[in-house]
C-alpha cells in the first residue's frame, strides 16, 4: 500500500512539474524532489507524461529524474511534435529508456511505426517495458554503426549517470562494465525490414553519429528522412571524426543543417555550434516546409 501511495504522489509531482514553464532553478528543484521521491518509492516511479501513456523511470539516475520532471530535452520533444504525424515511421537511435520513442509512438499512432535502438543492456529492460504499450513500437538491443557485426560497449563508470556509456570503437575509458553488442548498418537493416518510407530519425549515439550516417547513405538518398543529430566534437574526434565531417557528410547528401535549441532554430555554423549542439538535418527540398512546421509549434529563427 505504501508503494502505491508513493507512486501516486510521484505521478502527481511529475505532472505538476511537467506543466510548469522553465524557470531559474527548475532543474535543480526537479532533481532534488526526484531524489526524494525515489527514496520513498524504492527508486522507481511510474507516471503519465502524455495522455494515455505510462512511463517508468529509475529516479536514482539524473537523466531519468529530468524525464520525470518534464525537463529532459524539451527542444527534441517540440521538434517531434512539429515533425511527426499519424502514420509516420520514426527511428530512435540511442533511445535510452524510450522517452522520445514513446512520445513518437503517441504521435504516429497505430498506423505508424517506431523502431528504437539501444546498445546498453542495463537500459534495454526499461526501454522494452515503456514501449510495450504500443504494439507499433519495437525495442532493439543493438548498436547502429557504419558496418553490421559485433562491437564492444562500455557502460557508464559514474553512478547515477546512465547516459554516458559508449561503444569502445568510439572511446574506452576502461572503467565501466564491458559487454559485446550486436551492431547494424542502417542501409542493411532497412533493406531487411523492407521499409520504403522513414519520416524522421533521431541519432544520439555518444560519438558514433558520423559512422551511423556513413552507413545510411542509401537510406538518406531513398527515403529523405529528417534527422535530429547530436553533434559532440570531442566524442566524434575519439572516433576519428569531427563536427565538420558530420556537416560535410550531410551536405554530400543534399541536407541543410540547423542548430536546434528551445525555442531557437537557426542555420548551423561550425564556428558557433561546432563544439556541441543538437542539430536538425533537413533534405534541401523539404527545408521550407519543415521550418514552417517548426515555427508552428513555437520555434523561431
Amino acid at each position: 500500500m505504501k508503494s502505491a501511495i508513493n507512486s501516486t504522489r510521484g505521478s502527481a509531482l511529475a505532472a505538476a512539474f511537467s506543466a510548469l514553464p522553465p524557470f531559474p532553478g527548475k532543474l535543480r528543484l526537479v532533481d532534488s524532489l526526484g531524489k526524494l521521491t525515489g527514496r520513498l518509492g524504492n527508486g522507481h516511479a511510474s507516471f503519465s507524461p502524455w495522455p494515455g501513456a505510462r512511463f517508468e523511470v529509475d529516479l536514482r539516475d539524473r537523466i531519468q529524474r529530468q524525464m520525470w520532471g518534464g525537463c529532459y530535452e524539451p527542444h527534441v520533444h517540440r521538434c517531434l511534435e512539429a515533425l511527426l504525424r499519424s502514420g509516420d515511421v520514426f527511428l530512435d537511435i540511442g533511445a535510452h529508456i524510450g522517452y522520445h520513442a514513446a512520445y513518437a509512438a503517441c504521435r504516429v499512432g497505430a498506423g505508424g511505426q517506431v523502431y528504437a535502438f539501444e546498445p546498453n543492456p542495463a537500459l534495454h529492460g526499461l526501454l522494452t517495458q515503456n514501449l510495450a504499450q504500443f504494439s507499433w513500437a519495437q525495442a532493439h538491443l543493438c548498436a547502429v554503426w557504419e558496418t553490421s557485426g559485433t562491437l564492444g560497449f562500455e557502460g557508464s563508470s559514474f553512478a547515477g549517470e546512465s547516459g554516458w556509456g559508449t561503444l569502445t570503437a568510439v572511446r574506452d575509458l576502461g572503467k565501466g562494465e564491458h559487454t559485446t553488442v550486436q551492431a547494424v548498418r542502417l542501409d542493411d537493416w532497412t533493406r531487411k525490414q523492407d521499409l520504403s518510407a522513414i519520416h524522421a530519425i533521431k541519432i544520439d549515439a555518444e560519438g558514433a553519429e558520423l559512422a551511423i550516417l556513413r552507413g545510411a547513405r542509401e537510406l538518406l538518398a531513398r527515403c529523405r528522412p529528417i534527422l535530429l543529430v547530436e553533434i559532440n566534437d570531442v566524442l566524434l574526434r575519439y572516433a576519428d571524426g569531427s563536427a565538420a565531417e558530420v556537416k560535410k557528410c550531410l551536405a554530400e547528401s543534399d541536407y541543410d543543417l540547423f542548430s536546434l535549441s528551445w525555442p531557437r532554430v537557426s542555420q548551423w555554423s561550425l564556428a558557433v555550434n561546432g563544439e556541441f549542439s543538437d542539430a536538425l538535418g533537413v533534405p534541401r527540398e523539404r527545408a521550407q516546409a519543415t521550418l514552417a512546421a517548426m515555427h508552428h509549434v513555437g520555434f523561431r529563427q
